[in-house]
């Protein structure tokens, strides 16, 4: 039988490590599942023992994508009205998307969870992700092949340069999360998705094996993902190894020898998604191409890739928006930005005298 204190503990002391900014009230991303009720239940005993409940305040996306989820969210309201927190519904409204539907959600559900937190004066988002999300979600992403993306789910992530999602369960396993609810006799809303075939998690989920779900294995990729974070902030900051003019949006390679620093292919990404007026980084076989005409083009040659320009001269490479590029915004992390690239995108946004990104609420990996 779970002993409460294996969930309990573990997430106080994640809970105490937050810092906030202002302001301090805390959204809670209640969709009624078992994982973030027991995030609710969680977040309400903790702060209500420290006469701070009036922080908390849940929102539950309603995404209109099923008959019950209306009664559902009206649910979730049930939970909160038990516990005394403030709760609202927001809807996904607009026409669905027939492809890519699950990613469509996700990303109305980041914009419509920042929206209802930002108007109800909270600094944070904490979300209901747990140890097995985790597991699911690196299974996914080492399908489809290496990457940075293979450290997972970061235990934070800020949108849209405003507001962070915290992650606060992350090393939790759900069977341990429900038993929790169980001994406290709390009920929570069984979502059919999660066991439709027909979605990727839930064919992946049968897949992992027990020991694919060690919070050590994804807290070890964490930290080499900030420690890469941080080299590749260094080779930004350095004067020797690149230089940047902000009014033209260009960038230059002063000494491709830099390229054969391990770190070299991260800030290059966010390099090009700054010249390139990019949402996110480029990655995979794009980025590979731009990385060897970097260290092996003959100079003169020039190449086109992710929206950018790349000419070679002297040792030298220039960086800048491709001409057929009328992209007008876009920095690589200004919509989402994991907690372990922090390093790199400050140190970009310092030499280029762009808006800084505020430090992330959680320092290390939750377990």
């Amino acid at each position: 039988m779970l002993n409460a204190d294996s969930v309990t503990v573990p997430v106080r002391r994640i809970l105490s490590s937050v810092q906030f900014g202002s302001p301090r009230g805390i959204a809670i991303a209640l969709s009624g599942g078992g994982d973030s009720t027991a995030l609710l239940c969680l977040l309400h005993d903790f702060y209500s023992e420290r006469g701070e409940e009036d922080r908390l305040f849940a929102v539950t996306v309603d995404h209109g994508l099923r008959p019950d989820s209306a009664a559902e969210a009206r649910r979730a309201g049930e939970f909160c009205a038990a516990l005394g927190v403030p709760h609202t519904i927001r809807h996904w409204e607009g026409v669905k998307p027939v492809a890519g539907l699950q990613a469509a959600a996700r990303e109305a559900r980041y914009r419509l969870l920042a929206d209802a937190a930002t108007a109800a004066g909270c600094g944070l988002v904490m979300t209901g992700h747990t140890l097995d999300d985790q597991a699911e979600t690196v299974a996914m992403r080492r399908a489809r092949g290496n990457g940075r993306g293979l450290s997972g789910i970061a235990p934070a992530t800020l949108h849209d340069k405003r507001i962070w999602f915290v992650r606060p369960l992350i090393g939790q396993r759900r069977n341990d999360l429900r038993a929790f609810l169980a001994e406290r006799g709390q009920g929570w809303i069984d979502d059919p998705s999660n066991i439709d075939p027909r979605f990727e998690r839930v064919r992946m989920r049968e897949a992992i094996r027990r020991d694919q779900r060690d919070s050590k294995i994804f807290r070890v990729a964490f930290e080499a993902r900030c420690r890469q974070s941080e080299q590749a902030a260094a080779l930004l900051a350095d004067d020797n190894t690149w230089s940047f003019d902000r009014d033209a949006r260009t960038a230059e390679l002063i000494d491709d020898r830099a390229t054969g620093h391990e770190a070299f292919p991260l800030a290059l990404a966010v390099v090009m998604a700054w010249a390139g007026y990019g949402a996110h980084l480029p990655g995979g076989p794009v980025l590979e191409k731009a990385v060897v005409f970097c260290s092996d083009a003959a100079s003169g040659r020039k190449m086109t890739v992710a929206g950018c320009l790349l000419s070679k001269a002297q040792g030298r490479v220039t960086i800048w928006r491709e001409a057929r590029n009328t992209r007008n915004g876009g920095f690589g992390f200004d919509h989402l930005l994991p907690s372990p690239d922090h390093a790199v995108a400050e140190a970009l946004a310092r030499r280029v005298g762009a808006a800084t990104f505020p430090p992330p609420p959680l320092s290390g990996y939750p377990d």
